[in-house]
């Protein structure tokens, strides 16, 4: 289309979106704004969040009044972690959606909803959206999130996804949203199955690798994620997101400073912001807490929260520290407001509650409040989806053994290890039970298991250190005493 550009009047210019039988309309006064914007789309549904920033901020550059672009730049800000200026992007959105179309406002509306931290408002509006054009694929995946994350009904999300590879069968984000909700279910199989076409549908592509390696990560098979995430950045040498998940399987295996070089990496990566900052210090708090440092820990997620005072990970991860710390009513002040944002962010229901019960599980394990304990264990269970369950099943096993019940906790070793049989952190577990029981050869063999998945930790990998105290050795290669 080649219509001059009309200075205070808006055009309506056409944009046919792949694998879509019918045009669909957007909303701007710039016909030199389209091109850009749908590179930016392309690249958003990569996960390519810098390169689509760039896109969306040319588009902008032609017309500033462009709504959807500035909706998608608040999508892609909001991706990158960066909350503050996603809604600044998004009151342009809204600001400017006046003189868009029903479709575009509908769009606009779902995710500021969304970002506004509402998301009852956000399932209901993407629901107009649905009706008023049932096409919609990104609608569907939309709204499958939000069944699967906020209202804990995988089926319906599965419904969702499904309804949008049956809009459009070439759709690669509706195929990945379903591998990583069979992975969730625990069907594995079937995950790996839909992460395989999802690399078919974009071979050149970083993401489904990645995506791939990460249900590999789920299964304890952590050797062939590492080669899965190498081939996604052969693809895309500065892929983010693999580079990320690298340094959280390096973190799994113990090697904390080849960690600690990814998850910087990454983060310098993405586009700059305050929140970028903060999750540097939570990068290093992370790692200074499994080096056995708490109170170095302490401090840098204090830091993190000093510039992000609503970031969940610094948060939780100062909670963790402080309980280490005995700083017991210093860590309950944290895990009181960690609820009450939870509580404004309306997720009091949704699978966020997993980590929050959790997180206070550890907490009173630490105070030696057992029964506490586990009535938050079984609080997190009645939020988490089967992929997760292991994860409280642990906890819920570390907190017999504290209180000296080692067949409930064997119990709950087994039920956590028939979803990852391989978890580092279970088996250790497992090793802390068997010694607990003067079993010598179940936590040799056990012990053995972790010793070669923990074969090029760091010296200072407290966890590694622990192992090798149970087993009777003081360094790296020496014979049981």
């Amino acid at each position: 289309m080649n219509a001059p550009r009309l200075t205070g009047i808006l055009l309506v210019s056409s944009l046919v979106l792949s694998g879509c039988g019918r045009e669909k309309t957007l909303t701007t006064s710039s016909d030199d704004a389209l091109p850009p914007y749908r590179e930016g789309v392309a690249l958003w549904e990569k996960f390519y969040y810098p390169e689509a920033r760039r896109s969306f901020e040319e588009a902008l550059r032609h017309d500033s009044t462009f709504a959807m672009a500035w909706c998608r730049l608040a999508m892609v800000e909001e991706g990158s972690g960066a909350h503050a200026s996603a809604m600044n992007a998004m009151n342009e959105a809204v600001r400017h959606a006046a003189g868009a179309t029903e479709r575009e406002r509908l769009f606009i509306g779902m995710w500021h909803a969304s970002m506004d931290f509402n998301p009852e408002l956000a399932g209901a509006i993407a629901d107009s959206l649905i009706r008023l054009s049932p096409g919609e694929k990104e609608a569907y995946v939309f709204r499958g999130t939000l069944y699967e994350e906020v209202d804990k009904n995988i089926d319906a999300a599965l419904g969702c996804y499904r309804k949008a590879v049956g809009a459009d069968s070439g759709y690669a984000q509706a195929v990945m949203k379903l591998g990583y909700a069979y992975s969730t279910l625990g069907n594995q199989q079937e995950a790996v199955r839909l992460m395989q076409r999802y690399i078919g549908l974009a071979p050149d592509a970083a993401d489904p690798r990645a995506s791939y390696a990460d249900i590999l990560v789920r299964a304890g098979r952590y050797d062939d994620a590492l080669e899965q995430y190498t081939r996604a950045l052969a693809l895309k040498p500065d892929y983010w997101y693999a580079i990320r998940e690298i340094g959280r399987v390096y973190l799994v295996l113990g090697r904390l400073k080849e960690a600690e070089a990814q998850y910087h990496r990454a983060l310098s990566l993405l586009p700059q912001s305050p929140e970028i900052e903060a999750a540097h210090l939570v990068a290093d708090a992370l790692l200074q807490y499994r080096r056995g440092r708490f109170a170095e820990a302490k401090e840098d997620y204090q830091k993190a929260l000093a510039i992000d005072s609503v970031s969940f990970d610094a948060a939780g991860g100062l909670v963790d520290a402080l309980g280490k710390l005995r700083d017991f009513t210093g860590a309950e002040n944290v895990l009181q407001r960690i609820a009450g944002v939870l509580k404004r962010r309306h997720l009091t229901n949704s699978t966020a509650m997993v980590s929050y019960h959790l997180m206070h599980a550890v907490l009173l394990g630490d105070r030696r409040d057992y029964g506490g304990a586990l009535a938050e264990c079984d609080s997190a269970m009645g939020y988490s989806l089967p992929i997760w369950r292991g994860a409280v099943e642990r906890q819920r096993a570390e907190t017999h053994l504290a209180e000296g019940d080692l067949e409930d906790a064997l119990d709950d070793c087994g039920r956590a290890l028939e979803i990852n049989p391989n978890s580092p952190q279970v088996l250790l577990t497992l090793v802390r039970i068997y010694h607990a029981r003067s079993d010598g050869r179940m936590t040799a063999e056990i012990g053995g298991r972790l010793l070669t998945l923990w074969s090029h930790a760091d010296p200072d990998f407290q966890d590694r250190n622990e192992l090798l105290r149970l087993l009777g050795r003081t360094s790296r290669g020496s014979a049981p005493s």
